[in-house]
């Protein structure tokens, strides 16, 4: 069925051309003075709002036109593609020049020409849309729209007032509300320069490092290259940001590792999925999403990072621990000490690192997130000369600047989907009335709402990507968890953590489908291996809400927090796996989900009961491993 899906670019896009020489090297350059224009932003400032919101959004949706197959056989751009370029530029050119009178013009039925320029906008951002990701994202967008037209002909809570296509169109094209909005400052502002800082890593050798360190330190222990894969995971995931850049760049060297020592290939590649899955957890680039929340809730950034290290962390161990236990149900090795990096060796190579904590002092130190991108990117540079195999000159950072572009159109094509969907939502107020629902469904139960949510979260994950996926659940899911009382902050990060979670749940499964081809194995049982071993992140709404978790207690308890938080994703990965010290029976499983659930409160009669839960079960569990050895 995926594969079907795949080739009628249903959940995804048919791929990259392979241009010829002359589209080649108008590409190159356009790519690399998109990349420049945007650091030079970040670095002295913008020159104005409609050139820094315009520029993007043109340029993105014009390299996705050129860049990407509209069909599977369509290698060369065409003249339709070169007029939908046309269009974009001319139509962005206009808006930019134009904006003043435009929004003055705002509330009265514009002329016929900015009427068939915003519709002539809106579609062509869905094909680009549609190129890089596939139809879903699209048909939503259209299902929208439709929806603000008919309003008046629905039943129920759906039903509103409807508006004339020339509104819903300005709304959508002029307005901040919508296309060239928010969501294309956000990208514009923060996504695109640090996409351009991960390039720039890349080329620097610091992806090798990362996975160098993690076989140094994990190698030799029990399942030891997939306990590599979450570590390496972890640490790309700093600089990353994208689950799908991290299975490819750490996959591509654990998958096969992993492999090699027994795991199956649906497990080997669910590992990697749910690693890479946590790369947009782990701060201090946590993706696009990450922006996204810290602009919505108003919050600085660097506030988002801090609060995100504890649950990151957490959500690493638990895949790790399972990765454990399953290694250790099979009896499998590590790898032997001569495969592995030498520790004196990655430790002469630890100033690569540095970049990563540069841009957490800057921010720290008040800085704008993209100006201290920029500094790293500096820095990166820099640090490149100390080793000859790392230099990058004058070609290593063009292939950077361009790689950066490049790489960023998988997210910045979206910007005008995502903004349709947004900008339709708010038009026709369909989020309030869907909270509404969902706060009367549950009764005012707040783990209910929370339930629903996560239920929301997985149906809408089943067709989108993380991005929109966190776009769309945001505004339904966050009044909803508001009306009960939760703080703006933690709403989103609930809705954030649940939303991720659409790369690793089938059948889009973005980041499950990268690594099951890296593995050769079948599809949809490396997607369901990989909710699995990611389930971890399905509990942490309720740490979110009932524990100081997220940095909002007093020290003491925030320590108690976390011990008892240990204890509940060892119960719970335990329960998961079936395997604690021995092959955990019915009534043991049982209790281990008890404990992880009793432990997820702060309450200390729940956490005792959660200990003590846990402390019987590793008592029998011991019992049961004796008699299993041999007495000599």
């Amino acid at each position: 069925m995926i594969s079907t899906l795949n080739k009628y670019g249903i959940i995804s896009g048919f791929g990259r051309r392979t241009l010829g020489a002359g589209a080649n090297l108008a590409v190159t350059v356009v790519c690399a003075l998109f990349s420049g224009f945007y650091l030079y932003t970040s670095w002295f400032g913008i020159v104005s709002t409609e050139s820094h919101l315009g520029v993007y959004f043109m340029a993105s949706i014009s390299l996705a036109l050129i860049i990407y197959r509209p069909t599977p056989g369509a290698s060369r751009v065409n003249l339709l593609d070169l007029c939908m370029v046309l269009f974009i530029v001319g139509s962005l050119i206009y808006w930019m020049y134009q904006y003043d009178f435009l929004l003055d013009q705002l509330g009265w039925e514009p002329p016929l020409i900015n009427t068939l320029l915003g519709a002539g906008v809106i579609l062509i951002s869905l094909e680009a849309a549609r190129r890089t990701t596939g139809m879903i994202i699209p048909a939503v967008c259209l299902a929208f729209l439709i929806y603000a037209y008919i309003g008046p002909y629905l039943p129920g809570i759906l039903r509103h007032d409807g508006f004339p296509v020339w509104r819903i169109i300005e709304y959508n094209f002029v307005t901040t509300e919508g296309m060239l909005g928010q969501i294309t400052n956000i990208f514009a502002s923060y996504i695109f320069v640090f996409v351009i800082f991960a390039a720039f890593l890349e080329r620097s050798g610091l992806g090798q490092l990362f996975m160098d360190t993690a076989l140094a330190l994990t190698g030799r222990m029990t399942g030891g290259p997939g306990l590599a894969a979450c570590f390496s995971s972890a640490m790309m995931g700093m600089v990353s940001g994208s689950p799908v850049a991290n299975v490819v760049t750490t996959g591509a060297f654990t998958i096969p590792l992993m492999k090699r020592i027994g795991y199956k290939p649906e497990f080997a590649a669910a590992v990697e999925a749910a690693a890479s899955t946590g790369g947009q957890y782990m701060p201090p680039i946590m993706g696009a999403a990450a922006f996204m929340l810290a602009e919505f809730t108003e919050t600085p950034y660097i506030e988002v990072v801090k609060i995100s290290i504890l649950p990151a962390i957490l959500y690493f161990g638990a895949v790790g621990v399972m990765v454990y236990l399953q290694a250790r149900k099979t009896n499998l090795v590590g790898l032997p000490r001569d495969e592995l990096p030498k520790i004196s060796d990655v430790l002469r190579r630890s100033y690569q690192f540095l970049p990563v904590p540069v841009i957490i002092y800057l921010m720290l130190k008040g800085y704008s997130p993209f100006y201290s991108a920029v500094w790293a990117i500096i820095t990166t540079v820099i640090l490149s000369w100390f080793r000859k195999e790392t230099r990058m000159g004058p070609r290593k950072i063009l292939d950077a600047l361009v790689g950066g572009t490049k790489s960023s159109l998988s997210v910045g094509s979206l910007v005008g989907a995502l903004g349709v969907i947004m900008g339709t939502c708010l038009l026709t107020g369909l989020p309030a009335r869907l909270s509404e629902v969902i706060t009367a469904l549950s009764g005012g139960i707040l783990p209910l709402v929370v339930v629903m949510i996560l239920i929301s979260g997985y149906i809408i994950g089943m067709g989108l990507p993380a991005t929109p996926a966190y776009v769309i659940l945001s505004l339904f899911g966050v009044p909803a968890l508001a009306n009960m009382g939760v703080p703006a902050l933690t709403a989103h990060l609930i809705v954030f953590w649940v939303a991720v979670g659409s790369v690793i749940t089938p059948p889009v499964a973005l980041a499950s489908m990268a690594a099951a081809s890296i593995a050769d194995s079948e599809p949809y049982q490396t997607g369901f291996q990989a909710v699995k071993l990611g389930s971890w992140l399905f509990l942490m709404p309720f740490l979110f809400l009932y524990t100081p978790i997220l940095l909002n207690g007093a020290p003491a308890e925030i320590v108690r927090c976390i011990i008892t938080a240990l204890f509940a994703l060892t119960a719970w990965a335990a329960a998961v796996e079936g395997y604690l010290l021995v092959k955990v029976r019915t009534w043991e499983r049982m209790l281990l989900f008890v404990s992880a659930f009793g432990l997820l409160h702060a309450g200390w009669i729940t956490d005792i009961i959660g200990i003590a839960i846990f402390v019987l079960v590793f008592t029998t569990q011991f019992q049961a491993h004796k008699k299993m050895i041999p007495v000599p």
